[in-house]
């Protein structure tokens, strides 16, 4: 998970054993949204 969620140090990772699942769910789908934007080469911003 600590990759995953784009972490150095899995002390910082966690902190996400202390969060919902709805929370952890929407920020590793922000943070995997963002990483194939800069992939793909789009501009970050907005919503889907």
């Amino acid at each position: 998970m600590q990759y995953q969620m784009g972490h150095e140090y899995a002390s910082t990772t966690g902190i996400y054993q202390f969060v919902s699942d709805d929370f952890r769910s929407t920020t590793l789908r922000a943070s995997l949204d963002r990483a194939m934007d800069q992939a793909l080469g789009k501009q970050s911003g907005g919503q889907r």
